[in-house]
């Protein structure tokens, strides 16, 4: 078992109305270099799971263990799982007290393992979906015990509900379609009901959106294809649940096909099924083009008005990533981070994103094996080794009824190598908007409701007063959006201790801090 290190740290309270950094604890796993896929699942307010393959040359399988942490990051307890060295971990999911791990063989078949672990029990149990198979996973959720996973069958989108306490699937109809993409599997507030989101090309030959509903055993509750314009193509999109028999669906559009973005869209679809679109230009948001500077970010704006009204086609070279549609009392919050991409393909937008669901990561074992399966590709198909410019973190939000209510904006301007994955965190607490992100050994948390001009800068607390960071690894670092208004900071330090005869120490380390808008404690 590993040594646990534990520390609370002084309350840092804030006499003015922008974000505060509250520091609270620091958990810290001596770490071997032969290791570098930890992933960090939030438990929210049960604590967090630091999940830690111990991977090693020439053994035909490989031990995982399993870190289940309080919400104070003091250890509970550990688990350890055996699994073939040809398993990757394709997702995670946490709901109920259970924290459920998806993991896929990388042979022909793709089988597919789910891992099942009780908080509260602390049992733990293995399910083998052997009907599931040649699916290239994209998507992984959990509702009502029942495993929703989807992803590509010969090139079409397919999605199954996996009843675990039967062990039976079943495939959701209207989803395996030709030249189609799957966009989101989304759990509703309702928790009975998920939406699946897939791409279509209409009578128009423009690229539109199916959004179907099923309840949590599979079966279809209603469908229906989002009215676009003619040349508007819908590149992406996250939903809403349904309330009222009325839906909210967001995402990125183009005009034409093959081409940047122009805008965002807004669908509202109300009790009788009539839609109403809005086409936002990124020119018609208070803030969207703040982060190139004040002098340029006008004449963007004006460029992109001045096509609007002259029916003009404008268009500028972003891409996003979204994780969801947040729905607070106050209307829906959609939440992405905007970076440079280096093309734009209309027709296979998502799948060279390689499935960016809230709880999926392409994962362990990642040594020694080739970059030949899709999963592993990044966003344009090339070499892992990428550096990917992130610009923005972006807010909006809109009431039930698609209006645009408020948009925010945090510069970024940050580089990301590897693979394409989102650079930071959101999180939302009453009417305040969180962005927080690691970089360069700096923690860097935003208040997106414009109360305050910059956001906070600081170093990470460490263990020990003295210690000092020798070495951060910045290929692995990154933020977790855990619960209320708390995060996750997570990465591979080496640490240079206080007490001058004592050795460093090379560690995989999580931090909780807490964002305060106000003094709040």
């Amino acid at each position: 078992m590993k040594k646990l290190f534990s520390l609370c740290f002084l309350v840092l309270v804030g006499l003015e109305l922008n974000a505060q950094i509250n520091h609270l604890a620091r958990y810290e796993i001596p770490h071997d270099w032969n290791n570098d896929d930890y992933i960090v699942v939030s438990k929210e307010e049960q604590g967090a799971l630091i999940i830690e393959p111990v991977i090693q040359s020439g053994l035909k399988d490989y031990p995982i263990i399993f870190h289940h942490l309080n919400n104070d990051l003091k250890l509970d307890w550990t688990d350890t799982l055996d699994v073939k060295r040809q398993l990757f971990l394709k997702g995670y999911h946490y709901a109920q007290k259970k924290t459920y791990l998806l993991f896929q063989n990388t042979s022909v078949s793709r089988e597919i393992k789910l891992v099942v672990i009780d908080q509260e029990t602390r049992k733990m149990e293995a399910f083998e979906p052997r009907s599931i198979v040649d699916l290239e996973i994209q998507e992984f959720e959990v509702l009502r015990n029942t495993a929703i996973i989807g992803g590509y069958i010969d090139e079409r989108p397919a999605v199954f509900a996996y009843d675990i306490d039967n062990q039976k699937v079943r495939t959701l109809s209207n989803v395996y379609q030709n030249n189609s993409e799957l966009l989101e599997v989304r759990i509703n507030a309702d928790s009975v009901t998920f939406n699946v989101l897939s791409s279509k090309n209409d009578s128009k030959k423009d690229r539109t959106i199916n959004i179907n509903t099923y309840d949590f055993g599979g079966n279809a509750v209603r469908d229906y294809e989002i009215e676009t314009i003619r040349d508007h193509h819908l590149l992406n999109a996250i939903s809403s649940s349904i309330y009222n028999k009325e839906q909210i669906v967001i995402g990125l559009y183009a005009i034409k096909a093959g081409t940047f973005p122009s805008g965002i869209f807004i669908n509202h679809v109300d009790r009788t099924g009539q839609q109403s679109m809005k086409y936002v230009s990124f020119g018609e948001f208070d803030t969207f083009l703040d982060h190139n500077g004040e002098r340029r970010a006008e004449k963007l704006k004006k460029r992109a008005l001045k096509a609007r009204q002259e029916s003009k086609d404008w268009r500028y070279k972003t891409d996003g990533l979204f994780r969801e549609l947040i729905e607070t009392p106050e209307g829906l919050i959609m939440v992405g981070e905007f970076f440079k991409p280096l093309s734009m393909n209309t027709q296979s937008y998502m799948r060279n994103q390689a499935g960016l669901s809230p709880h999926f990561r392409n994962s362990f074992p990642t040594r020694n094996l080739s970059t030949n399966d899709p999963n592993l590709m990044n966003y344009n198909q090339s070499a892992r080794q990428v550096n990917w410019d992130f610009t923005h973190a972006f807010a909006i939000m809109v009431d039930r009824k698609g209006n645009l209510v408020w948009d925010r904006s945090a510069t970024i301007d940050e580089s990301k190598e590897d693979v394409l994955d989102n650079f930071g965190a959101f999180q939302i607490k009453g009417s305040q908007v969180y962005y927080a992100l690691y970089h360069k050994e700096e923690l860097r948390l935003s208040n997106l409701n414009g109360l305050d001009e910059e956001p906070s800068v600081e170093p990470l607390v460490l263990m020990e007063p003295g210690d000092k960071v020798n070495f951060t690894k910045e290929g692995y670092q990154g933020v977790t959006r855990w619960y209320d208004n708390r995060f996750l900071v997570y990465g591979v330090q080496t640490i240079k201790p206080g007490n001058t005869n004592a050795k460093n120490r090379r560690v995989f380390f999580v931090n909780s801090i807490k964002a305060l808008a106000t003094t709040e404690d």
